[in-house]
């Protein structure tokens, strides 16, 4: 069973494999106005953007958010939160997915959603040391492994933190996802792509302190 330091080195050392020669690896390094520039002009590999790229890329650059949530979307709603530095939006108690209206638009959407929901409410949690929210992400997580399946769906490694965390403190199943979603992100290009690098150095900053340190990550 990996250790929390196992599974913190392995996502490092593939967020520094997507970094390298990177606009993002520069981005983290260089001052807020480049780092806005590039968040406002990113697109992936495919050319693609996301409605929560935004708050996503605020959050990870250290920016302000440049656009207001979209309403009723619960990820970009918390990924907002995040880089204001607001309270979370009120989350719903219980278990299950926390948007299941979002199933209407098909199983990849859904999946995207939850587990982009799931890594914004495990920072939320971590952040407040709010119990409610501890324990509603943990329980989106555990449905998450026994619902949604990452390789019917995303190629992202969305919340692998949260898996891994889950993983280290004895759920194997969980450990297993965090390892399909670190696997996945691979297999494009044979390295993580750039919209996957962005969730994996986020990552490596939740597993950094789950391992009680912290520190800037380079590309290698």
């Amino acid at each position: 069973m990996h250790t929390p330091a196992d599974w913190h080195a392995r996502v490092a050392g593939l967020a520094g494999a997507g970094l390298r020669g990177s606009e993002l690896g520069v981005a983290l390094a260089a001052g807020s106005a480049f780092a806005r520039k590039f968040a406002r002009a990113f697109a992936d590999d495919f050319g693609h953007r996301r409605a929560v790229d935004p708050p996503l890329l605020a959050w990870v650059l250290g920016l302000r958010p440049w656009m207001e949530p979209a309403p009723g979307r619960m990820d970009i709603r918390l990924w907002h939160a995040l880089s204001a530095g607001t309270p979370p939006p009120p989350v719903e108690p219980g278990e299950g997915p926390l948007s299941p209206q979002a199933r209407e638009e098909g199983i990849e959407v859904w999946t995207e959603v939850e587990l982009a929901s799931l890594q914004a409410l495990w920072w939320h949690a971590r952040r407040t040391r709010r119990a409610d929210l501890g324990a509603r992400a943990e329980s989106l997580a555990r449905w998450l492994v026994a619902e949604l399946q990452p390789d019917n769906a995303t190629n992202r490694p969305w919340a692998v933190a949260a898996f891994a965390e889950l993983g280290a403190g004895g759920d194997l199943d969980a450990a297993l996802y965090a390892d399909t979603l670190l696997h996945n992100c691979q297999v494009s290009l044979g390295k993580p792509d750039a919209f996957s690098t962005v969730l994996l150095v986020d990552a490596e900053r939740c597993l950094a302190g789950a391992r009680g340190g912290s520190g800037p990550l380079q590309a290698g």
